[in-house]
């Protein structure tokens, strides 16, 4: 649905994005997680052209963004939503003209724009706000309206710039939730900028890590949390850094799916005569029907000669192992 190429971009002596590659698929949740200055915002803005890139392709849905111009850039970016951070509303208008505003560009008179401005008002749970004025609203019930209002021309893409970087936790939450189902009953591509962790394990598919303009890890979700060495795992699981005991070596133990539950302490020590000892552990859920758990378990192992075959032990069973 969404295809960037090589994509560069350049700001004086500044270089915003350094040969993006990235593939949203349809229907997918997808994240691109980063600090301040990484290029989020500027890869998020070439998607709906409100940046040109110095070179590369960007495509959404077959069509060459970077291409258009007039009037077919125009109906283009009528097909892709946007959210801000700061929810951008019309403070002298009120929640029912604000979500009816891409609708009145469009040219739909007022009698269309009314019940679809009250279906979206519903979606988002918002119906009994439709007079309210954004000053009388919550943050989270503000970027409800803003979501409202992305979707009033029924996009096939929304883009989300850091839309719940505003909000308390709870309200983080509760809008995570919605954006996800709303991928889910209108069948949704999202692409979604954040530098919270939290955004990206709770809701997306796949996710990209951005690093000074670069991608320097990408992949689903699930995958990434369960590969050793994975950037994105290692900032998820947040293990601790306890040392340890000397003539002892740290060893990171990933296990998924069936694996979840299983003793495996237990067996390294009956079947190895290992003293294994637990430095930290933590479990992951990753987004999708039913979930998918995944555990990262960091082990204290003792020198021994038994221990490379302990390890190798683990790897012929499924288990992801990192040697620290």
């Amino acid at each position: 649905m969404i295809e960037l190429s090589e994509v560069r971009k350049k700001y004086r002596d500044t270089t915003a994005l350094d040969g993006v590659d990235l593939h949203v698929r349809e229907g997918e949740v997808y994240g691109v997680l980063g600090r301040s200055g990484a290029g989020k915002s500027t890869l998020l803005r070439t998607v709906n052209a409100l940046e040109r890139p110095d070179s590369g392709s960007v495509r959404v849905a077959g069509t060459e963004i970077t291409a258009l111009g007039g009037s077919e850039l125009r109906a283009a970016r009528s097909r892709i939503g946007m959210v801000f951070q700061h929810f951008h509303l019309l403070r002298n208008k009120t929640v029912e003209a604000n979500v009816a505003l891409p609708l009145r560009i469009a040219g739909k008179n007022k009698g269309d724009r009314g019940p679809r401005v009250a279906e979206l008002l519903d979606v988002v749970g918002l119906s009994d706000k439709a007079g309210a004025y954004p000053a009388q609203l919550s943050g989270g019930q503000r970027q409800r309206v803003a979501i409202a209002r992305a979707l009033a021309a029924e996009p096939d893409v929304l883009l989300s710039d850091e839309a719940t970087s505003a909000l308390d936790q709870q309200t983080t939450v509760e809008i995570l939730d919605l954006l996800r189902r709303l991928n889910r009953d209108l069948g949704l591509t999202i692409l979604l900028i954040t530098h919270e962790l939290q955004v990206v394990t709770r809701i997306c598919d796949s996710a990209a890590i951005l690093r000074a303009g670069r991608v320097v890890e990408s992949g689903k979700v699930a995958d990434l949390l369960a590969e050793p060495g994975s950037e994105l795992g290692r900032q998820a699981f947040h293990l601790g850094d306890t040392a340890a005991p000397e003539a002892a070596s740290t060893v990171d133990i990933t296990f998924t799916g069936a694996e979840v539950g299983e003793p495996v302490v237990a067996a390294l020590v009956r079947r190895f005569d290992l003293d294994v000892s637990i430095l930290d552990a933590a479990v992951q859920t990753a987004p999708g029907d039913g979930g998918f758990t995944v555990g990262r378990l960091r082990l204290a192992v003792p020198a021994s000669p038994r221990t490379g075959e302990a390890l190798e032990w683990l790897r012929a069973r499924g288990y992801g192992v990192e040697e620290r």
